[in-house]
């Protein structure tokens, strides 16, 4: 059977929920216009006309407010009447999380641009527009500082990549798999297979603490085993440690006679995935446990 055949169908059904929700958004804005808007332009232009007593003071202030509800609330509007479009457009552009910036810097650029159209309604020139803009921006950065900081350290968690959505990662103890990568946290769920168990990790944490990523596929684990009696045989013993080692398949483990200040130990490094990590370390131990236990 054709791809484009198998395709098609599910296209046409994803086509139609866009659709759908675009007419559910078209559908409150016109409810949005005729309960909040329609009034204050009914009353505004009543007043201009004398039908109603209305102050001049009331009057300029109803007309503000329309131009920032207008303002705003079209640029919500065109938010989610297009922001499928933008990003079906970002699909082919980089990884998951570039595509997560553009739309929220695309989302950013609306709403600086309705600002921007409201300012100037108010006789504010460009000039004076960056200068409020700088200091507006100055100040609140000041005033929430650790919210700033969460922005800058998902900025950087993005464009950096450390690690990205499905790789498996270790951060102050915390483990599992990246499910979400947010502006405040980053989620991790340590038995993705499983429902309603994640851990979220606060964006300074990555910032703080140093990051062991696992990667999405295979990686090098590592665990170590102490002896407390040493046999003459023992490199004997390791030996065939390794030739049962090679039967697990893919795991290509190696063992290591060393010593530090806690004693004589084995080293052992092998490949795993991260589900299969501590299946595999039981069963290298298990083989190590048949072959020491004879010279204990």
């Amino acid at each position: 059977m054709d791809k484009d055949s198998i395709l098609r169908p599910s296209r046409e059904k994803l086509n139609k929920v866009k659709m759908k929700f675009a007419h559910e958004q078209l559908n409150k804005a016109i409810l949005f216009f005729l309960i909040v808007i329609l009034p204050i332009i009914a009353i505004d232009m009543a007043g201009r006309q004398d039908m109603i007593p209305v102050p001049e003071v009331l009057l300029k202030i109803l007309e503000g407010a329309m131009v920032v509800l207008l303002s705003f609330g079209g640029a919500t509007l065109f938010i989610r009447l297009t922001i499928n479009f933008i990003t079906d457009r970002f699909e082919g552009i980089g990884q998951q999380e570039e595509r997560i910036l553009l739309s929220k810097l695309y989302i950013f650029l609306i709403y600086v641009l309705a600002t921007v159209i409201v300012f100037l309604y108010m006789g504010i020139g460009m000039e004076n527009i960056a200068l409020f803009l700088g200091l507006a921006a100055t100040g609140f950065a000041f005033a929430i500082r650790d919210v700033v900081l969460s922005y800058i350290i998902w900025f950087m968690l993005l464009t950096k990549k450390p690690f990205k959505i499905g790789d498996y990662i270790n951060v102050a103890g915390q483990e599992g798999q990246v499910k979400h990568i947010g502006v405040f946290y980053v989620v991790v769920d340590a038995s993705p297979y499983t429902y309603a168990d994640y851990t979220k990790i606060p964006n300074k944490i990555f910032l703080e603490k140093p990051i062991r990523n696992y990667g999405s596929d295979k990686f090098f684990a590592e665990f170590e085993l102490y002896l407390e009696n040493i046999s003459s045989d023992i490199l004997d013993r390791i030996e065939r440690i390794r030739e049962k080692g090679k039967t697990l398949k893919g795991a290509d483990p190696t063992f290591n006679l060393n010593s530090d200040s806690d004693g004589i130990k084995i080293s052992v490094e092998f490949k795993t995935t991260y589900e299969d990590r501590d299946i595999l370390r039981d069963r290298l131990l298990s083989i190590m446990l048949q072959e020491l236990n004879l010279a204990v």
